[in-house]
Formats: C-alpha cells, sequence, structure tokens
C-alpha cells in the first residue's frame, strides 16, 4: 500500500476515535455536566496552571537549543518557532507521525542535518520515557511496590549513567552512529539535557496533577499517578488524535481499583485533556508566527 495511503487511513481512523470520544462522553456523560467543574476553579487559578504548562514548553525549546549548539550555532527565536511547532503537531497527529516535523523543520528553518536532529529527537523521548518512569515509581512504589518502593527509583537513576556510556562508545566505535557522539560524549551535556527533561515532566505533571486534583476533589498524591500515565501516554506509538481516549483510559486505570468511580474519573480525565489541548494550541500558534519563509531566512542570514 502506498505511503500517503497508510497515512491517510491512520487519521481517518484516529479521526474516528476523536469522534467516538466526543460522542461517548455526550451519552454517557453529557458534557454540560462534565465542563461543569470547571465553574468552582478561579481564574486566577487557571491562569497560574496555564503558564506553568507554558513554562514548560519555554524549558522544551532550551532543551532543542542546547542539544542543537553542541552541533552548530543557532538562533534561539528560531529554535523556539520550531520546537513550540513541533510539540504542537506531534501532539494533535496519531501514531506519532508529528514527530516528523522536528527534523523536517530544523532542516528548513535551522539547516540542522536530519541524522543529527533525529538523534537529539530519540535521545529526548528516551530521557522523556525514563524521567516519567522514574516519578511514576516514586509516586506509585508505596501502592505497587511494597518493599521496593525505594529501591526501584534508585536503580532507575544508577542505570542511567551505564547506558549513555553504552551509548557513547557504541557512538565511537561505529561510524554509522558517529553524527550523534557530540550528544553523549560529555556527560556534563547530556546531564543538563536530563536535568531540564526533569524541569520539564516536573512543571507540567504538577500544573496538571493539581488541576485534576481541584477538577474532581482528588488526593494530590492520586492525580499525580494518574496525570504521569495520561500524558506519558502521548509517548506511545498508537494513539488517537490529540490523544484521544488514550488519555482518559491512562488515567482512569491506576485509580479506578482504589475505589474511585469510573464515571468522575472520566470527566476528570476529558477537562484535564481540554485544557492540555488549549494550551498546546496556543503555543502552536505562536510557533507558526515565529516560521519564518525561505526567503525571510536568507535576507537575515
Amino acid at each position: 500500500m502506498p505511503k500517503y495511503l497508510t497515512n491517510t487511513l491512520k487519521i481517518l481512523l484516529a479521526s474516528a476515535m476523536l469522534f467516538a470520544v466526543v460522542y461517548w462522553v455526550q451519552v454517557n456523560y453529557g458534557w454540560r455536566d462534565t465542563l461543569a467543574a470547571w465553574r468552582a476553579l478561579s481564574l486566577y487559578a487557571v491562569a497560574l496552571l496555564a503558564c506553568a504548562v507554558l513554562v514548560s514548553h519555554v524549558l522544551r525549546v532550551v532543551r532543542v537549543y542546547l542539544a542543537y549548539r553542541l552541533q552548530q550555532p543557532v538562533v534561539f527565536g528560531r529554535v523556539a518557532a520550531v520546537s513550540f511547532v513541533h510539540n504542537t503537531v506531534s501532539f494533535l497527529l496519531p501514531m506519532r507521525l508529528g514527530e516528523l516535523v522536528l527534523p523536517a523543520l530544523s532542516k528548513h528553518q535551522l539547516a540542522i542535518d536530519y541524522r543529527y536532529s533525529t538523534a537529539v529527537l530519540v535521545i529526548m523521548r528516551l530521557f522523556d520515557a525514563h524521567v516519567l518512569l522514574c516519578l511514576l515509581v516514586f509516586f506509585a512504589g508505596d501502592l505497587w511496590l511494597e518493599d521496593y518502593a525505594l529501591i526501584a527509583p534508585v536503580a532507575l537513576i544508577a542505570g542511567l549513567p551505564v547506558g549513555m556510556k553504552i551509548l557513547s562508545i557504541a557512538c565511537s566505535r561505529l561510524p554509522k552512529l558517529a553524527f550523534a557522539s557530540r550528544l553523549v560524549a560529555t556527560p556534563r551535556d547530556w546531564i543538563t539535557l536530563y536535568l531540564f527533561t526533569v524541569a520539564i515532566w516536573t512543571v507540567k505533571l504538577f500544573a496538571l496533577a493539581y488541576l485534576a486534583a481541584l477538577l474532581g476533589q482528588i488526593p494530590l498524591a492520586h492525580s499525580w499517578i494518574a496525570t504521569i500515565l495520561a500524558d506519558g501516554s502521548a509517548l506511545s506509538p498508537v494513539t488517537g488524535f490529540a490523544n484521544a481516549g488514550t488519555f482518559e483510559l491512562a488515567f482512569a486505570m491506576p485509580l479506578v481499583p482504589l475505589g474511585y468511580a469510573l464515571e468522575s474519573l472520566v470527566r476528570v480525565a476529558v477537562n484535564v485533556h481540554i485544557f492540555i489541548f488549549v494550551t498546546n494550541i496556543m503555543i502552536g500558534i505562536v510557533g507558526f508566527t515565529l516560521l519564518r519563509t525561505r526567503s525571510s531566512s536568507r535576507l537575515i542570514d
């Protein structure tokens, strides 16, 4: 099957999933009742939480900027445009198709080699997964791991430098991976990128967890677990349009066994998801306005 037909079918499937989620919420809960929870929140609190999420997007820009600067000089404003658009498109498009935007825009806007930008993307996603797993183990350890609650996160953190050392050796000895060696050769560089990853997810997940706690009257420790799984589900290769359905399922999954009602969890998840959707669209609009055409880029250069 031609690639364009495959992608079209994926987008149609994702759109069908989004419509199914919208219809399912309307039939089972009603959108008016679902959105009613926002009335209890102050505009000031919502604005502060939105600012926190936007700060996490700026931290993502800095992470990409530092990674690209290891390869060649780049302009921060253009990196911001590329990062903002990439974050929004990767959130909206299903099956991780939006990840292709980063290498494509990095080549067009920043003259970054495709292989290096792809290596940066892979490293960032590996760090994302590692941080999310560490946070999940930390907050859910008492519930699921019992005696291993402290051992698991320590083992994960201790294993990171070992894995990076193996990756550094592989990049230095295998010519086909030499293009990525600059990212992992110096511990200070990859540790800096990792610490920014920690900051990104800590700021964002705190905002989302706090919002979920306010919307659903859920203890903050439990809303942390739910939002870590829900937002982390976007890293899965199997996602719908704007992560619809997957987000709500991942949010409710860890809390239902604790005695929470599925109906109330779905309503909270839908509202948090709407919040994420709006903030992502806002940051995407900013990114698109910052993008430069090829002709204007040449004039400035």
